[in-house]
């Protein structure tokens, strides 16, 4: 006799394992997008350390450049292609305004953003902003990765651009 078709025990069977590997993958699955996230965060913000003071001394030094006409995108690897700030700009870099070239803008989400602040005295201010229901989450990811001191939902940083060798 020829079979044809599951018995109910086999698909019980297959629905249960189902039900296990999903109770497993889920919460991974979940994290993936603050991962993703954090590791921009983390990427952009160790890229301003490492080379804003290097590309400042470079400018204002070797190029004879004045602190004022230095500009935030000389000192940050920032895509050519910066749009204007509105609310239903997309996801990248941004300016607030071609007017004004010393704010730079990382705009992941409405939720998590990051600001870099070029000011004319050489230094440069890193402003982290993490909102959202899993801010805390994200958070203490950042603190633990970077040593983030955290005033509410943002961190603050001042990077002295002339004080590096």
């Amino acid at each position: 006799m020829r079979r044809r078709g599951f018995t109910l025990m086999e698909l019980v069977f297959v629905m249960v394992v189902i039900g296990i590997l999903a109770a497993i993958a889920v919460p991974k699955f979940r994290a993936l997008k603050d991962n993703a996230n954090i590791s921009n965060i983390v990427a952009n913000y160790t890229n301003a350390l490492q080379n804003a003071p290097t590309a400042y001394l470079n400018e204002t030094e070797l190029n004879g450049l004045s602190a004022a006409d230095v500009n935030i995108t000389n000192l940050i690897k920032i895509p050519s292609e910066l749009k204007e700030w509105t609310n239903g700009a997309k996801k990248g870099w941004y300016r607030y305004s071609n007017n004004s070239p010393d704010l730079a803008f990382y705009y992941l989400e409405p939720s998590k953003y990051m600001e870099f602040y070029y000011r004319n005295n050489g230094t440069m201010l890193i402003r982290t902003y993490i909102g959202g229901p899993n801010k805390e989450d994200i958070k203490a990811k950042l603190t633990k990765k970077l040593g983030f001191t955290w005033r509410g939902d943002y961190n603050d940083t001042i990077l002295d651009l002339t004080n590096h060798d």
